[in-house]
């Protein structure tokens, strides 16, 4: 879709039927980068990072639905892949084996569909041939710029296979009938990845063998047909590895041996196809060659440019120069784990910037409880435009289908199909012959399409109504969001304007409109006069970015997971829509078990890191002694520690956003407290990072800076104590309902008793929540956390340990969680519950 720089003159047509026109001429680049010939790797010119992941440049890897424990563990020699747990379509094209071609899920249908007077047409003076390849882009089917693909990789078509994205059958038959220059659908893989499209981070890898077994008998299976590994080269063909000799061993190179020979070396771009049903476990026996982890991968003097990779297959690119091995290898495990490898290249640029424009309202459920999925629609039109009223009765009824009446909220917003109508409006009938040659027995025909669409939306289109100025309305519409009646409103104004031919521009409308849905309608009125400028503003920042409307922007509450679409949507089109919306929620968020036997959801977890899964993946193993011996606990500075906290220390140690996702952690759990409960804050300075804590009736905190503790807002009782002295409490036995650590836990010398008088003080039921993060003053830590080389899951496993020893069976139902945010510190937990 084009977007401007400028706000467009006519963003579109006066709902004659032909919704969302432009007024350009010149031919529209595809959302691919410019000048390549792919559609829809990237809707920027420039390369993004984090179209990979943070700072490995890896491009569009896909992970399964049950996550890797790990990436692959470097010097066992196996990389302990698991099969996932549903079906996971992935966001490249069935059979072609490319990462990714597209940036949606599903296939995209045209932004406009080139003579066939439906949802976001152009006006074009001439007609421009469609590329031969019969593919739907997000470009225009029309423009010239739609679907190119690498010739080597053709793209599968299927005309059985259903496009959540297409109209109803009906609509497309007219289409044809009228001479549509459609194309087919690309067909989704049936198949998913075992290891998704990648380079390794290392110098090179030797694979040894591949073996598979069952996972509920473990006996041992053959290869899966279909299955292995399979290698693309930089032109995007792709093949699989045929090797009938068992004793043959793989050399594969990686990114660092590319980089470091200046691209005389290749690295090797490869994937692990999973054809198979869950079930069915596969073992790589391999060993990776890594340096030293502060080495630095950088190229030959003037070789830059041939270490890396370029193009939409890079997988490598100049993110990799100049970063440690460390850094690589510790960025290419957080993103074979990370929600945006299940999104596989589904987030735009422009859905980014549209997301960070339009905050998510977040609805909170039940205190305790899970929820189902929440979504927020924000639809950017006209009020006017007719293909949005209709998409718009459409995805009514694909919500009600779904029983999703209580977790959806639309909101709205302006993008005027022509901001420069005049007061008194125009006849329809006059701009559809004059702009369009249709005449009036035409347009009020019963075979009009526009009629016949709206009649299937249960929409009485009248073709009566006149081209009306929509400015005034949309600042009722604004004033109404205010008040929680935006939806009803909008509703209103469409049913009077589309079915009744009312002039919604004229102020009588729009004070009988504002009583129709329960305004004060003078004060609403003047409201309204007072959001003018506002909605200008709305207006010319929307119109900058999008050149069509309807323009809708899906995301699942908790997790921001979404889509963003245009144009014209059938009632299934729209099941399919919110029901992958609610998938992509699911990539994120974690149910645990909360205080008293209540059960937490806390939206913001990763349950695909492996943090979430450093306990999981034990299944059940416990060491049955104590793991640890005391030189395990000494430090590189044993002077006494009141001698560092002497002086307030009144600093933050991670940053805002993640201390925010600790907060949310916090509050998530405190939901599931009665009325009155109690909290210890254990290690705790000036900020415990709590939310509001009216409903709790004692927060003691303990610390060893008097000053910290006495600005401590939330505290009602506070306690100066040295653990590392001193481990008993001066707390009663069952005193809390919740004891929480945030960001200390590396400095305590004596852990496990510390433990054993955490669990003495809570509770029966009661539970202790420990936060940790990789940064610490490291010569206070002590030696176990300060040597341990996986700041995440190596430490979350030491804090496990400290729990299931302090004391002996004196905690249950522990749980590692993964908080962080998408950008900025990381965030771990580990939670556990006294018994009751």
């Amino acid at each position: 879709m084009r977007t401007h720089a400028t706000p467009v003159k006519t963003a579109g047509h006066a709902g004659d039927g032909l919704a969302s026109m432009r007024t350009h001429a010149t031919p529209v680049k595809t959302a691919g980068h410019a000048g390549d010939g792919l559609a829809s790797m990237r809707t920027h010119a420039t390369p993004v990072k984090t179209a990979g992941h943070a700072g490995d440049g890896l491009a569009s890897m896909r992970t399964h639905a049950t996550p890797v424990k790990t990436a692959g563990h470097a010097g066992n020699g196996l990389a302990s892949m698991r099969t996932h747990a549903t079906p996971v379509k992935t966001a490249g094209h069935a059979g072609d084996g490319l990462a990714s071609m597209r940036t949606h899920a599903t296939p995209v249908k045209t932004a406009g569909h080139a003579g066939d007077g439906l949802a976001s047409m152009r006006t074009h003076a001439t007609p421009v041939k469609t590329h031969a390849t019969p593919v739907k882009t997000a470009g225009h089917a029309g423009d010239g710029m739609a679907t190119m693909q690498t010739p080597s990789a053709p793209v599968k078509t299927s005309s059985s296979g259903y496009n959540p994205l297409e109209l109803s059958s009906s609509l497309a038959g007219s289409l044809s009938s009228q001479g549509s220059d459609d194309a087919v659908p690309v067909s989704q893989p049936e198949t998913d990845y075992w290891l998704p499209w990648h380079v390794d981070s290392n110098f090179v890898t030797i694979l040894h063998k591949e073996m598979y077994a069952s996972e509920s008998t473990g006996e041992f299976i053959s290869e899966p047909p279909g299955s292995g590994l399979m290698f693309m080269n930089e032109v995007g063909e792709t093949t699989m590895l045929d090797c009938s000799d068992p004793n043959t061993m793989l050399l594969q190179m990686g990114a660092f041996a590319q980089i470091y020979t200046g691209g005389k070396l290749k690295a090797c771009r490869h994937a692990v196809l999973n054809p198979v049903k869950p079930g069915v476990a596969r073992f790589n026996y391999c060993n990776f060659w890594y340096v030293p982890w502060d080495t630095l991968c950088t190229a030959p003097e003037g070789m830059e440019a041939t270490a890396v990779n370029q193009g939409w297959n890079a997988m490598m690119d100049e993110s990799y120069l100049n970063i440690t091995m460390k850094q690589s290898f510790t960025a290419f495990r957080q993103f074979m784990v990370s929600p945006e490898a299940r999104v596989q290249f589904s987030d735009s640029q422009r859905f980014k910037e549209l997301s960070a424009i339009l905050p998510i309202v977040r609805k909170q459920g039940d205190a305790g409880a899970p929820t189902m999925p929440n979504i927020q629609v924000d639809l950017l039109t006209d009020v006017r435009c007719p293909f949005s009223f209709i998409s718009q009765m459409n995805l009514q009824n694909a919500i009600q289908n779904l029983g999703l009446q209580d977790n959806v909220v639309v909101r709205y917003h302006p993008v005027f199909l022509n901001p420069n109508v005049p007061k008194e409006g125009e006849s329809l009938d006059d701009y559809l012959w004059r702009e369009f040659g249709y005449t009036k027995e035409y347009a009020h025909s019963e075979d009009y399409p526009l009629r016949r669409y709206g009649r299937e939306a249960g929409v009485e289109m009248n073709p009566h109504r006149r081209v009306v100025n929509t400015f005034d309305a949309f600042c009722l519409i604004e004033a109404a969001q205010e008040e929680g009646v935006q939806h009803e409103l909008v509703q209103t104004l469409s049913r009077w304007y589309f079915e009744e031919a009312k002039d919604i521009s004229d102020v009588a409308v729009l004070r009988a409109a504002a009583l129709h849905v329960g305004l004060d309608a003078e004060r609403a009125l003047q409201r309204s006069s007072e959001l003018q400028g506002t909605v200008q503003e709305r207006y010319e920042e929307f119109s900058a970015m999008l050149g069509e409307v309807p323009h809708f922007l899906l995301r699942e509450q908790a997790s921001g997971n979404g889509l963003e679409l245009g144009g014209l949507r059938s009632v299934e089109a729209w099941e399919q829509v919110l029901q992958q919306v609610m998938e992509r929620g699911q990539f994120m968020g974690m149910t645990i078990d909360g205080p008293h036997g209540q059960k937490v959801r806390v939206d913001r977890a990763n349950p695909f890191t492996p943090v979430s899964h450093a306990l999981p993946a034990q299944h059940g193993w416990t060491p049955t002694a104590w793991p640890y011996q005391e030189e395990d606990f000494s430090r590189m500075d044993e002077r006494p520690d009141d001698l560092m906290y002497s002086e307030p220390r009144l600093a933050e140690h991670l940053d805002l956003s993640s201390l925010q996702t600790l907060t949310e952690t916090y509050e998530a759990i405190f939901q599931a407290c009665p009325d009155g409960f109690s909290v210890l804050d254990l290690c705790s300075s000036w900020n415990s990072h709590y939310p509001n804590m009216d409903r709790a009736s004692k927060v003691a905190v303990h610390g060893l800076n008097a000053v910290e503790l006495e600005m401590n807002e939330v505290a009602t009782e506070r306690h100066i104590q040295d653990l590392n002295l001193d481990q008993k409490l001066p707390w009663a036995d069952n005193s809390f309902d919740v004891a929480t650590l945030a960001l200390s836990i590396q400095y305590l010398t004596k852990p496990r008793e510390v433990f054993a008088e955490l669990q003495r003080v809570l509770k029966p039921g009661g539970m202790a929540v420990v936060a940790f993060s990789h940064r610490s003053f490291i010569e206070k830590a002590v030696r176990l956390w300060a040597s341990e080389p996986d700041d995440g899951e190596g430490h979350a496993h030491v804090v496990c340990r400290y729990f299931q020893h302090g004391p002996e069976n004196g905690w249950e139902k522990i749980k590692t969680m993964d908080v962080s945010p998408r950008h900025g510190d990381p965030v771990w937990i580990v939670t556990a519950v006294k018994p009751m």
